[in-house]
């Protein structure tokens, strides 16, 4: 009788070793998935997408201009593009501070990885 439930333990033990095998293979072929999803190893507040990021900046822009008394900027005059975290400010403004401001809000907006500042300081024409 011991050799019967021997018999029997063996091929039932193989299948259950060879579901758990299957299953422990499917869990990690879905967090292989789920991590691959994953952009960055950043946490998720630095995660923020392109277009919300440029919504971010154009919103201290308008800030900015509607607190400066004496018509520094027009946030009219700045394109804001972001491309993967990396923000590019073009436009012109009147004063080099104002300049400085800009990038400096951009720069300190969550999920910007860097700022490329082509904005020039002159007459607004």
């Amino acid at each position: 009788m011991n050799d019967h439930r021997k018999l029997l333990a063996g091929p039932a033990l193989r299948r259950a070793t060879v579901i758990a095998a299957g299953l422990a293979v499917g869990a990690l072929a879905a967090m292989l998935v789920a991590l691959s999803a994953c952009r960055t190893a950043e946490p998720a507040r630095l995660q923020a997408d392109d277009s919300t990021i440029t919504a971010k900046i154009q919103a201290k822009l308008a800030s900015l201009a509607a607190t400066s008394a004496n018509g520094d900027l027009d946030p009219s005059r700045i394109a804001v593009t972001t491309k993967n975290g990396v923000v590019t400010l073009e436009g012109r403004v009147k004063k080099d501070d104002t300049r400085e401001e800009i990038e400096r809000d951009a720069r300190d907006t969550d999920g910007v990885q860097r700022v490329i500042d082509l904005v020039k300081v002159g007459d607004l024409q």
